[in-house]
């Protein structure tokens, strides 16, 4: 039987360290696959200027983009990581959905972070720039981590993301 290529969906809220987790991944040779990076030239870069609708607009066809680039990863059988908070289990739903289609495996990576910690890398965050250090206000962490729908009853590995990452222990689970 054809291993299938893994595509590793990094979910967490904002500052739980996805993007350091993936970028370690990356170091070890699986690509990339961020929203924020997706999103920056124009939903985060126009901000308060375009409408709700056109935001909606741009985060369907980021999303467009991630899928296509997980499709011809699966199409050359190579592995890869997907950088976004995952919030929603539908969400995480439609995603394994789509992974399957492509002929890939989905593995969730819950990056489990408390609260006062995500505040405190969000405030470090303050005065930097680019779609690795979003700004995030106090009220709306608070309001990501009360809306977070946490992987209780799926398929996940959880990481502490409070701790540094031993991307060598994670990766024999996987």
């Amino acid at each position: 039987m054809e291993k299938k290529p893994k595509v590793f969906m990094v979910c967490g809220i904002s500052g739980s360290g996805k993007t350091a987790f993936s970028k370690k991944l990356e170091l070890s040779g699986v690509p990339r696959i961020s929203m924020d990076e997706e999103l920056w030239p124009d939903f985060y870069v126009l901000g308060n200027l375009i409408s709700d609708e056109h935001k909606d607009f741009l985060y369907r066809q980021a999303t467009d983009r991630i899928f296509a680039k997980i499709r011809n990863f699966c199409a050359e059988g190579r592995a890869c990581s997907v950088d976004m908070p995952f919030c929603k289990v539908a969400q995480r739903d439609i995603f394994r959905a789509h992974v399957e289609n492509c002929g890939g495996e989905p593995v969730l990576i819950w990056i489990n972070t408390d609260l006062p910690v995500l505040k405190r890398r969000l405030a470090e965050r303050e005065g930097k720039n680019g779609p690795n250090n979003l700004p995030v206000s106090e009220e709306e962490i608070e309001m990501f981590w009360r809306g977070f729908q946490r992987p209780v009853d799926e398929e996940h590995i959880e990481i502490d993301g409070t701790a540094d990452f031993d991307l060598d222990e994670i990766l024999k689970m996987i």
